[in-house]
This record gives structure tokens, sequence and C-alpha cells, in this order.
């Protein structure tokens, strides 16, 4: 069985900056993989983009574009957001990252990388959680 690879806004930041070169080097081949993101992770990383990184609006809409033609995008239904209030009950989530976990689950993902959550987290059975950056 082939993992099926959900990525989360930092992993995309990283992999973009230049700001760490360790970072991105393992970053930038998750980012290029086959891989599934949530509309959530578009918003959190154009914000990061905008503010952190000075992108220009041109840039953004580049961003935008080039991440619905590269990856599989969960849009954010009431399924992903009742998902995500049972994963919060369940593991004590935050917020925001029960909506990255429920998107994640439901586009049935078996791979979560994220440096924010529990490295090595087995979520409802079926979701890992990996930091690629944890040694």
């Amino acid at each position: 069985m082939c993992d099926k690879v959900f990525i989360d806004t930092n992993i995309i930041l990283y992999a973009i900056s230049t700001q760490d070169a360790d970072k991105r080097s393992i970053a930038t081949p998750i980012v290029l993989s086959d891989a599934t993101i949530s509309a959530q992770v578009i918003n959190e990383a154009s914000v990061n983009l905008l503010k952190k990184l000075k992108f220009s609006e041109e840039m953004i809409q580049k961003f935008v574009d080039s991440s619905y033609h590269r990856y599989n995008v969960v849009e954010l239904t009431r399924n992903v957001f009742i998902r995500a209030s049972e994963l919060r009950e369940k593991y004590n989530f935050s917020y925001y990252d029960s909506i990255i976990v429920s998107a994640a689950i439901i586009a049935n993902c078996t791979i979560l990388y994220s440096e924010d959550m529990q490295h090595e987290l087995i979520v409802d059975n079926r979701l890992k959680i990996i930091n690629p950056f944890k040694k």
C-alpha cells in the first residue's frame, strides 16, 4: 500500500523560504511529491508569504494557482468542521490543527507532515503525524 500524504503549511513555507537551508532541503522533496493540502493551508501560507517573505499580490496569485494545479485541495466543508470538532474532543488538538487533521482524514491520507503537532501520533488508527525535521 502506498501512503497518501497531506502537507501542513509549515512544510510548504520551509520549502519556499531561504532562511533555513537544512529544513528547506527536507521540505522541498515533500512539497514536490504527489500530495494533498487544504484550502486552509493555502490561506495560511499566503498570509505568511505576504507578511514574512514580502510576496507581491501577483506572486500570491501564482502560488494559489500553482497549489490548485499541483495538489489535491480539500475544501473546507461542513464535514471537515464537524470532524475537526470530534477530533478536538478526542485528541485535544488546537482549533486550526484539528481542521488540518480532519481534512487529511477526509482525504483518506495516511501521513500528515507537520512540524506543529505530536510527532508519530496516530490518529484514529489511520493517520500518522510526522515531523520530518525531527532527528
